[in-house]
């Protein structure tokens, strides 16, 4: 006889919003937009938020979306190599900085993970 399969294993998906995951990708962002619109990656996101907030020349979503002339632009930011070096440089720094400062501070983290945020049960981790 055939022997029977056991019933697959359910994966257990840790489903936490990272705080340090979520800075990180925040610092990339703001690399990219700093280098080619102009601009930091709130500004860019949420464009001028009214009196006394403006962008200070840079190119906001808001500004993309309803001048489509400024895409030529941002495109030819973008062709520049020196540009694109210094994205690459900054972008393998900040990986480099989060991914060691992880390591490091690993116990630390864990601990602060499970004395005080696993407690609140709020849905996130360090």
């Amino acid at each position: 006889m055939a022997r029977q399969r056991s019933p697959k294993r359910r994966v257990r998906r840790n489903r936490n919003f990272k705080i340090l995951k979520a800075a990180e990708a925040f610092a990339q962002a703001n690399i990219v937009t700093e280098s080619l619109m102009s601009t930091n990656a709130l500004e860019f996101a949420l464009g001028d938020l009214g009196v006394g907030f403006s962008s200070g020349g840079g190119i906001s979503l808001k500004e993309l979306i309803t001048q489509p002339r400024l895409i030529g632009v941002v495109g030819q930011r973008a062709s520049n190599p020196e540009i694109l070096l210094g994205i690459a440089v900054k972008s393998a720094v900040t990986n480099f900085g989060f991914r060691f400062a992880s390591k490091a501070l690993s116990r630390p983290i864990r601990m602060m993970n499970n004395n005080v945020l696993k407690p609140l049960a709020l849905g996130v981790q360090l």
